[in-house]
């Protein structure tokens, strides 16, 4: 996935002034891909180097009073794991931008470097109130707006400082496997019901429920539980074999048999965590993942929304990607005609125009149908709308990337278009294919139990200039 920054300078230049603009910023470091290819074929046709500028200047003067159309629209600037940009728009605006990937160190730096150096080129003739740089603002669709601003400060802070934490995230991933799901509320359930025979380590398939991955992040812990001989029920349960010692020299006796504590049954048990609660409530571990993917695409956490739960199950997020909204609903469960309506109706209210279903469960023929006819309705309405039904954190992650993916690209393709006829072949799609011969050649990391946070880019496609 690629992203995409700009800057707008409001200053006008004829033909001369943009070849004289290029040549400089290819003598500061900065090689104009576009002119440099037009100068290795003016040399060919003028067979040696000595007379190119001058026939660069009659096509730039040709161009501008016979045909009236700019010689020099903008340029390219390559370098390994970034593209910088000029573009010379009819509105009397200079545009500068930078294409980078989510790893690409300190792109706002970077470009503002360039664009430092074309204003310090530029004013050398205006030194005095010669015109700023601008920012481009990111979009924000009214949808996404409303969702934020619906929220609740302190649970909508509250949840997204909780997925900045480590455990929290590295344990939601372990909570992608069914197996250790269906088990922590076995577990969890057992615990509330104090039926020590659900808990007891012995009784526990390691190789069915990695119970050693889910200690190591803190899902489960591993307690002396005490019990009755007589019914089995749990009289309590203590954090380590030291604390036994203080009951066992005691004259407690069992309140279900009388019998003294110290002749009951001392058995080691497994124990959800309050983390492992906390993540299984509402399914909340579903947004977590989802929210952490989000974060490992490269997206800004101050464009993605988490919806405060509802006790009903269902989860809600939005992000706002290239200026177009994603809503995000998930549940640990069926996708049941109630789930779908309420997912149409969210819909509905936040005007997104992609929706993102992620179901854990079966997926019931009406619920289906209804988000059939809802997604043919939006698309028939001449309004662009796209729905994604995935089973999984996985699926929708992949599923995801791949929306992302597609409107990243179409946002750069806006904004290099202009440059297509300059070279003869579609601009976006020769820095895009750059990027992805690069990254294929890039040997894969191998993913590690431990979990670093990414470094999210300070900007995405969002923040270029429609």
């Amino acid at each position: 996935m690629l992203f995409l920054d700009t800057k707008a300078l409001h200053y006008s230049s004829d033909g001369h002034a943009r070849t004289r603009l290029l040549g400089e910023l290819q003598e500061r470091g900065f090689t104009p891909t576009i002119r440099t290819t037009r100068q290795r074929f003016f040399e060919d046709v003028m067979q040696g180097a000595e007379r190119i500028s001058d026939l660069e200047s009659e096509l730039v003067a040709y161009n501008e009073s016979t045909i009236d159309e700019p010689f020099v629209r903008g340029d390219l600037f390559f370098f390994h794991d970034y593209v910088l940009f000029l573009l010379f728009e009819k509105d009397e605006t200079i545009r500068a931008g930078i294409v980078y990937e989510p790893r690409t160190p300190e792109p706002f730096r970077k470009l503002d470097s360039f664009c430092d150096e074309v204003r310090s080129l530029l004013s050398r003739e205006q030194p005095y109130d010669f015109p700023q740089w601008q920012s481009g603002a990111p979009a924000m669709p009214q949808g996404f707006r409303t969702f934020v601003e619906k929220q609740d400060a302190d649970s909508l802070y509250t949840s997204l400082r909780k997925e900045t934490m480590s455990k929290r995230i590295l344990a939601a991933s372990k909570l992608e496997d069914e197996r250790a799901r269906v088990f922590l509320r076995t577990a969890r359930n057992a615990h509330e019901e104090g039926y020590a025979a659900k808990l007891l380590t012995g009784h526990t398939d390691s190789a069915q429920v990695p119970i050693q991955r889910l200690e190591d992040v803190g899902l489960v812990e591993r307690e002396v539980q005490i019990s009755c001989r007589k019914t089995g029920h749990a009289l309590f349960r203590l954090p380590n074999p030291h604390a036994l010692a203080v009951v066992t020299v005691s004259d407690a006796t069992c309140s279900e048999c009388g019998a003294p504590v110290a002749d009951e049954n001392v058995e080691e048990v497994i124990a959800p965590t309050q983390l492992a609660s906390s993540l299984l409530e509402d399914g909340s571990w579903l947004v977590s993942r989802i929210h952490f993917l989000l974060r490992e695409m490269g997206v800004p956490e101050r464009e993605i929304a988490v919806g405060p739960s509802e006790g009903t199950g269902y989860g809600q997020m939005m992000a706002n990607i290239c200026g177009e909204s994603f809503l995000i609903v998930t549940r640990d469960g069926d996708l049941t005609p109630a789930f779908a309506r309420w997912s149409i109706d969210l819909e509905l209210e936040t005007e997104a125009s992609h929706l993102v279903i992620v179901a854990t469960g079966r997926i019931h023929r009406e619920a289906g149908v209804l988000l059939q006819n809802h997604s043919r309705r939006r698309v028939s309405g001449g309004q662009d709308f796209e729905m994604i039904v995935a089973d999984d954190a996985a699926t929708a992650g992949r599923e995801l990337e791949r929306a992302l993916e597609r409107v990243s690209q179409r946002v750069v393709a806006e904004q290099l278009c202009v440059l297509d006829n300059s070279v003869g072949l579609s601009v976006s799609r020769l820095v895009l294919k750059k990027f992805q011969i690069l990254k294929s050649a890039v040997q894969p990391i191998e993913p590690e139990s431990v979990f670093v946070e990414p470094h999210a880019p300070l900007t995405l496609a969002a923040g270029a200039v429609e």
